[in-house]
């Protein structure tokens, strides 16, 4: 008995270097596994950032038509409200309608000024550029129809903050995980880690 103890207490440092080379190795995959999810987590992110990078045009159109209504009650004609929209127009939208003031001044015609908006602007705008295409036509007041689709585009843009709203805690779930899971590395397994180094070089040394 005594020998095989003495067996055993010569084999210990063996035995707690293997324990470490484990610990060690452990650690160093699990390092690396956390480093390719988060370079996979980056990489989807930015794809997904450039896929959306494209103006939302739709967002701006209940600010556009309650500014038209003020200057078409005000005695503005559309095509004159048009030309005037670009001063109180969104970032996003400004070079478009500088360019229909433009166009208008140099004496283009309000019904192909507008269509080039529409195309220019997409599906979101085709609504409002139809109703100002047939008022400069037709010659009829447009104030009821204005007020109805603006409503209408009060409550769509509040439904789709309410999706966003919704949407939000799965968009954080990446950031939130990519940030959580390597502090929880670092704060529970690096000490652990730590302290076996620690415990090993003293029994070696």
């Amino acid at each position: 008995l005594p020998a095989t103890w003495h067996w055993a207490e010569s084999c210990r440092p063996q035995v707690d270097a293997c324990n470490y080379h484990t610990e060690c190795c452990l650690v160093i995959r699990v390092m690396i596994s956390i480093l390719i999810f988060i370079s996979i987590a980056v990489v989807l992110y930015r794809r997904k950032t450039k896929s959306t990078s494209k103006p939302n045009f739709g967002m701006y159109i209940p600010e556009i038509i309650d500014v038209l209504l003020v200057l078409i009650r005000a005695g503005q004609s559309p095509a004159s409200a048009m030309a005037q929209l670009h001063y109180w127009a969104p970032d996003n939208l400004y070079k478009h309608l500088i360019q229909v003031h433009t166009r208008l001044l140099q004496g283009e015609r309000f019904i192909d000024v507008v269509k080039t908006l529409r195309d220019d602007l997409g599906s979101s705008f085709y609504p409002l550029c139809d109703i100002l295409v047939s008022a400069d036509r037709d010659g009829l007041p447009i104030t009821s129809v204005l007020d109805q689709l603006a409503h209408h585009a009060h409550l769509e843009r509040r439904r789709l903050q309410d999706i966003s709203a919704r949407q939000l805690p799965v968009r954080l779930l990446l950031p939130l995980t990519c940030c959580i899971l390597p502090s929880f590395v670092l704060l529970a397994m690096v000490p652990l880690v730590v302290n076996s180094l620690s415990a090993v070089s003293a029994q070696l040394f």
